[in-house]
């Protein structure tokens, strides 16, 4: 059950020209799952966040923030950051999240700052002791956006089960990329012969969830195997079903 904390600006910080690392220390601890978000309330609106950091680290909050252009939320946001010490939250939210270890292999498909919730889910798997596969494929427009490559690189080296590909979908934007190109879904299908007996993980827009969600059922996949945020606030209606 959600609720309204009072929380304090810990930490802010720029990873890269845009997207900014806030830290929060809540009045009280903030008990939630792994995937979960949280809403940032202000005066005439909410805002949901992913929670970036995995559940174990109660006495924290960890958001990633990136500015939205033409965006009056964004813009509000982006004025509280730049000017407030304090911050009231309602949390936790959300029907997408990970408690137990999967017994299958697990596909983590995040676009932008949709990372963060696969950051907290892959870091409470790991605090789990999990040793199964886990994939994470990213999505964004430009390299420069990557601004988590060394962590996810670092996993990587780390775990020997972890793998990780970046994708870049507007490779004009990057004329030094060496790396995999498009759309990240499709890029993920390029990687798996058999879909049918995996776990998968979506963070992204609902167009881009939506299409993720038919290309693997196209290939083989349970529905039931995919799981979103969106699924919940931006539901299919019957007609886009049929």
């Amino acid at each position: 059950m959600s609720k309204h904390i009072d929380c304090h600006v810990k930490s802010l910080e720029y990873y890269n020209s845009d997207t900014r690392r806030l830290v929060l220390a809540p009045e009280q601890p903030l008990h939630f799952k792994a995937g979960q978000y949280l809403e940032v309330i202000l005066p005439d609106k909410r805002c949901p966040f992913s929670i970036a950091n995995a559940p174990h680290v109660s006495d924290l909050i960890e958001l990633h923030i990136r500015p939205t252009p033409d965006s009056a939320d964004s813009d509000d946001i982006e004025h509280l950051l730049d000017t407030s010490q304090e911050f009231l939250i309602d949390a936790p939210k959300g029907d997408c999240y990970i408690e137990s270890v999967p017994d299958k292999p697990l596909i983590l498909l995040a676009a932008s700052t949709g990372v963060t919730q696969m950051k907290s889910i892959y870091e409470h798997l790991q605090h789990l002791g999990h040793r199964k596969p886990v994939y994470l494929y990213w999505g964004v427009l430009a390299d420069q956006d990557l601004y988590l490559d060394s962590l996810c690189r670092q996993w990587q080296q780390d775990n020997p089960h972890f793998h990780y590909e970046p994708v870049i979908s507007e490779p004009e934007t990057s004329p030094n990329w060496t790396g995999r190109t498009g759309l990240v879904g499709n890029v993920a299908l390029e990687d798996f012969a058999d879909v049918s007996d995996v776990i998968v993980y979506v963070s992204g827009s609902p167009g881009m969830v939506y299409a993720t969600l038919d290309a693997f059922v196209a290939r083989g996949m349970p529905p039931e195997n995919m799981f979103s945020d969106v699924f919940t606030y931006a539901p299919r209606t019957t007609t886009e079903n049929s």
